[in-house]
């Protein structure tokens, strides 16, 4: 018997001598069997644990993907409960818009549209992270005691460093993202390469890494690639990102990644819309997933889920405390790890 053996599979070779009637000698034929012991392991064994999910929540005009829809109270606090309900573990919420052709509003605009939301939020007891790169929304967002500040500069000014200073006492976490120039927005412009992104990137999450270090916030730290825009024009800009995560989480394990809907995957599949990125968008986080990214941000953590759930039956594993449950909290089918 030859035994072959990979992660997803055992290949059992049997030799078998069969006798043909009527011939001078017998013939050896090879009879193959394919025995899968995935029933047998336990899942931990087999893909890593399901991912913190962060779901978007834009209180914004212009964002790319759904500016303009959640800028009423209500309709932003419904949306926040919809995610939850598909399985997001963390509300990311941002009122300023990031992407290339945004226009900025006052930071006092951008409080004011997300307080009573996080408020609302902080009663149902909801993990929140507040999408900032000003000062004095940081500020606010810690006063209130958020979970996380997600910081599209990476915390690069001396004024966002220097309030972080006065609340290491705090159980927050500050998400650093990496861009091609650390500015307000992305842009259409980028000196970056395929060659060159990951270890611009990988030098960038080594300084900041220092930088946590002496505010004594290191173990609080979580890094962000950028993807898209925030990268380059150039799509292979960011699957030259994606083909290296191995690499890049072997050396920055606590990773969050967001690629969803973004426009590296538009771009690379021959200009698709936003809205027809779901299933790129999918794929694209499942393979993070099946990497080790610890943190994925989406706008659509049901669809992610559902693409992982498929993932593990199709391996032949099947989780009842994996699997998709239902009612959830808020009335709709949902996903529980």
């Amino acid at each position: 018997m030859i035994s072959f053996y990979n992660e997803s599979f055992s290949l059992i070779v049997k030799k078998h001598l069969v006798f043909s009637i009527g011939t001078k000698s017998p013939s050896i034929k090879m009879e193959t069997k394919m025995e899968s012991d995935l029933p047998n392991r336990t899942q931990e064994e087999i893909f890593p644990p399901k991912p913190t999910l962060f779901g978007v929540l834009n209180i914004t005009n212009d964002s790319f993907s759904d500016g303009g829809k959640y800028l009423q109270e209500d309709l932003a606090l419904a949306k926040a409960k919809s995610l939850m309900e598909e399985g997001a573990d963390v509300i990311d919420i941002g009122a300023q818009s990031s992407n290339v052709k945004a226009e900025p509003i006052s930071e006092e605009l951008e409080w004011d549209r997300m307080k009573e939301i996080i408020s609302e939020l902080k009663k149902e007891n909801v993990a929140i992270s507040v999408d900032t790169f000003r000062p004095y929304v940081i500020r606010k967002a810690l006063e209130i005691g958020v979970d996380y500040i997600n910081n599209i500069r990476g915390f690069m000014d001396p004024e966002s460093l220097d309030l972080l200073k006065g609340v290491n006492r705090q159980s927050t976490k500050y998400v650093a993202m990496f861009s091609q120039d650390h500015s307000i927005k992305a842009s259409e412009f980028s000196d970056l390469k395929p060659e060159t992104v990951v270890p611009l990137a990988l030098e960038f999450f080594r300084e900041r890494t220092k930088t946590f270090e002496r505010l004594g916030l290191a173990d609080r730290l979580i890094l962000d690639p950028g993807m898209g825009f925030f990268l380059s024009p150039d799509y292979k800009v960011s699957f030259a990102i994606l083909s290296k995560i191995k690499d890049i989480l072997s050396e920055f394990p606590n990773l969050m990644v967001s690629v969803t809907k973004k426009s590296f995957l538009g771009n690379a599949l021959g200009g698709l819309p936003v809205e027809d990125r779901v299933v790129p968008t999918a794929i694209s986080e499942t393979y993070l997933w099946s990497k080790g990214v610890p943190m994925i941000r989406t706008h659509s953590p049901r669809s992610f889920l559902l693409a992982m759930k498929t993932w593990e039956m199709s391996h032949g594993v099947y989780s009842p405390q994996r699997g998709l449950q239902e009612p959830g909290p808020f009335g709709t089918s949902s996903y529980r790890p």
